[in-house]
């Protein structure tokens, strides 16, 4: 797909999915009396800006890498002294200051972004559930990461997993489970490539200097989907559980990198992202709008964790506050978030180091210094 096409499908889908996400804060801020001054899609510098009748700003800035709620007094006391909107008094924006609000009341500010991202993947999952069918992951890989045992085993992109040592593999769970099975071990897994088969030997370990070491992952991707038709109760039932198993897994998963470091390799940043919104807008319309239902799963999960800085660490703050009657002070909150800046800065650096490790240009440097 053309670089063009690529970045348009990329911005689309992080326009939808940051929008989505703002626009869940903004409505439960209003619902709470709150005074919201701006709504962008996008940072840095505005290109448009239209208000509306209750005075909200609504922005497109040039950078598309994320966006913000800009509330009245979401800083601290001092802002309600500042920047009061022509026709309310300071009176008015003290009644109308998120940080005036009860702790209830902040807390479910901050659970808004998340409930929207996962309201948009039940609406997204319901949809394809109800027209195409249910989705089943297929064992057709879509990317081999390289480097890869996949890789340096032969398999590549667009070949369909048949068996894994003879034994049939109808979809993409028996496939992980029989990966599982064979962790440190040979094995022999029959593809269908070109409508010809082929059966490849793997070995999911490495030898060097006589000591053996497990490898855990195969190293493909699969966006491939076989739909089967259901009706509409259950097409529903199957998105909410698409969206809990989703969101969990990721939870499970960061908590993992955070608890054991392993599985660090596995976190993404906008490399990946952009390779995703990519790929799946090159096989159609179905799986872009599966990839964006996914994605916004993954960031109302992210943004739950009780991080500071996320929406996660609001809510923890807010529950604190309201269990014991009082504000935590400055100081204790600037700590607070400073370590959660840390944090969530740390996981964009480590996303980020691992998109470039994944890239051809990253190998062939490697290789100089072989």
């Amino acid at each position: 797909m053309g670089i063009i096409i690529s970045t348009l499908a990329f911005i689309v889908l992080l326009a939808i999915l940051v929008g989505f996400h703002e626009y869940g804060h903004l409505l439960i801020a209003r619902s709470n009396g709150v005074f919201c001054e701006a709504f962008s899609i996008g940072m840095g510098p505005v290109i448009w800006e239209k208000s509306d009748k209750y005075g909200t700003k609504w922005r497109l800035s040039l950078l598309p890498i994320g966006g913000y709620v800009k509330m009245f007094g979401d800083a601290d006391a001092t802002s309600v002294k500042e920047c009061i909107p022509e026709g309310y008094t300071e009176e008015d924006m003290q009644k109308m200051s998120a940080f005036r609000k009860k702790p209830w009341q902040r807390l479910l500010i901050a659970l808004g972004g998340p409930l929207a991202n996962f309201i948009l993947a039940i609406a997204v999952f319901f949809g394809i559930n109800a027209i195409k069918g249910i989705p089943e992951p297929d064992t057709v890989i879509t990317v081999v990461s390289k480097e890869s045992v996949a890789y340096t085993s032969g398999l590549r992109d667009g070949d369909k997993i048949v068996s894994i040592n003879n034994k049939k593999i109808s979809n993409f769970i028996d496939l992980t489970n029989q990966i599982k099975e064979n962790i440190g071990k040979d094995f022999k897994i029959g593809v269908n490539r070109n409508n010809k088969q082929e059966e490849l030997n793997v070995k999911l370990y490495k030898e060097e200097n006589g000591k053996k070491t497990d490898i855990q992952q195969l190293g493909i991707t699969s966006t491939s989907f076989k739909y089967n038709k259901t009706n509409i109760i259950d097409a529903f039932v199957n998105a909410c559980k698409m969206t809990y198993t989703i969101g969990a897994q990721n939870i499970k998963a960061i908590f993992k990198v955070f608890t054991s470091g392993k599985d660090m390799g596995n976190v993404g940043g906008l490399i990946s992202m952009f390779k995703m919104a990519s790929t799946s807008a090159e096989r159609g319309l179905i799986n872009f709008l599966s990839m964006l239902a996914m994605l916004s799963v993954v960031l109302g999960a992210i943004n739950l964790l009780p991080i500071p800085v996320l929406d996660g660490g609001t809510v923890l703050i807010s529950a604190i506050e309201w269990v014991i009657g009082r504000r935590l002070s400055e100081k204790v909150i600037e700590v607070i978030f400073t370590i959660g800046l840390v944090i969530v800065v740390g996981l964009m650096g480590l996303g980020l180091w691992n998109d470039i490790t994944h890239t051809a240009i990253y190998a062939k440097i490697i290789s100089l210094f072989k």
